[in-house]
């Protein structure tokens, strides 16, 4: 039941982040452009499926690359579903859970996914149902935020919760390590997996200008029982000025895994 009031709220959040969503990913879409070259000497690429595909913009491209490809793109947003659907020109849109993909066994040569997969709490039913929704030989090609993303701002949460705790650990789900994505494509049948990351460095003005951008996308993964307070984010502000601003200003780790597989 928790899981399941988790999964709404984030829904809901990135439903409502909709509109704001391509302006402010301009991250998600330089992977993206990474991701896609990952496909582009494919020889199967006949049908292509993008799970959790925000806005569609990736999809969009893909189809550009693959045009006689059938390219389908999915996502569990309604809002990100309506933007797509203003853009939709050479794929199809289905709106579904990534947990829980409405496809036949074998209907697609490529699965792509893009920094979308560390939302779900059930990261090894995705893997899953991707392995089953592939053709033999097909490909799952996919990136998502790790564990080590926002490594600084959990640093000062933490600190000050303790502080104020007398040293109780403050309670967050942190996403995916990378052992773990390695494990659960193993755990799902998955062959000649490549699990890989890079962690860039990314500069905000100010702490709150940061914890607005991680609600804007709809990516804020205190629960909602988490009430922290004002005083609680002046120190924990004022702990993140002093321990990792510079000239630019405070600066964020964003881990990106980078993960291949085939069925």
């Amino acid at each position: 039941m928790v899981f399941q009031l988790i999964d709404r709220k984030i829904r809901k959040a990135f439903s409502d982040a909709a509109i704001q969503y391509d302006v402010l990913t301009s991250m998600h879409k330089e992977i993206g452009r990474e991701l896609l070259h990952k496909i582009i000497d494919t020889e199967k690429n006949e049908r292509i499926l993008d799970v959790g595909m925000g806005t569609g913009w990736l999809t969009k491209r893909v189809s550009f690359y693959f045009p006689e490809s059938l390219i389908v793109g999915l996502d569990v947003a309604e809002g990100m579903v309506d933007i797509a659907n203003e853009k939709k020109e050479g794929f199809h849109i289905i709106h579904a859970h990534a947990a829980h993909l409405p496809f036949q066994e074998g209907s697609f040569d490529i699965i792509l996914s893009n920094l979308a997969l560390q939302w779900i709490v059930d990261l090894k039913t995705v893997f899953q149902g991707c392995h089953i929704s592939l053709k033999e030989g097909g490909r799952f090609h996919f990136t998502l935020f790790g564990y080590n993303t926002l490594n600084e701002l959990f640093d000062c949460l933490q600190r000050v919760w303790q502080e104020k705790k007398s040293g109780q650990a403050l309670s967050v789900r942190r996403l995916p390590t990378m052992a773990e994505v390695d494990l659960y494509l193993q755990e799902t049948g998955w062959r000649n997996i490549r699990v890989d990351y890079e962690r860039i460095k990314v500069h905000f003005p100010s702490m709150m200008d940061l914890l607005k951008w991680i609600k804007a996308i709809g990516a804020n993964s205190l629960s909602a029982q988490t009430y922290l307070g004002k005083d609680f984010f002046k120190r924990t502000n004022d702990l993140y000025n002093s321990s990792f601003r510079d000239r630019l200003g405070i600066c964020a780790t964003f881990e990106v895994i980078w993960a291949e597989a085939e069925k």
